[in-house]
């Protein structure tokens, strides 16, 4: 049974954005930026893939406030940030009124623009998206 998700990344370039495009192949489901060019509606799954430091973007930041239960019930997220960032981030979706159901820790590049993604990463952030899916089924 499939069920009503979007794969979301920020920023627009980069591993995150590359890891992004692999999971839109995976679960043959067409990606966004974040913000994305239309807003999520009763979404029961949104993936997110996002690097950024504690202190958001204003973009990120009024999206991450806007995860309302009308517009999505689930977040998973998988990010190369730090500790703090990671923290701010599900505080804000949680007070929002979204459950954020899992965390990824991913490997970030050095430099922000590289985009190289290792199979091995891929396949286990794969693996990691479909145990999600089952998890809120």
């Amino acid at each position: 049974m499939a069920i009503k998700m979007r794969i979301l990344h920020y920023p627009e370039s980069g591993k995150i954005a590359t890891f992004a495009e692999g999971l839109c192949k995976e679960f043959e489901v067409k990606g966004d930026k974040i913000p994305p060019a239309y807003n999520c509606s009763n979404e029961r799954l949104l993936i997110a893939g996002i690097s950024s430091s504690k202190d958001f973007s204003s973009m990120l930041s009024m999206f991450l406030r806007g995860l309302s239960k009308d517009r999505v019930q689930n977040v998973a997220i998988f990010t190369d940030s730090n500790d703090a960032a990671i923290a701010a981030m599900k505080e804000t979706i949680e007070t929002a009124g979204a459950n954020v159901v899992d965390i990824k820790k991913v490997k970030g590049s050095f430099l922000p623009f590289l985009k190289g993604v290792k199979p091995e990463e891929m396949e286990d952030l794969k693996a990691w998206a479909h145990g999600v899916i089952e998890s809120i089924k």
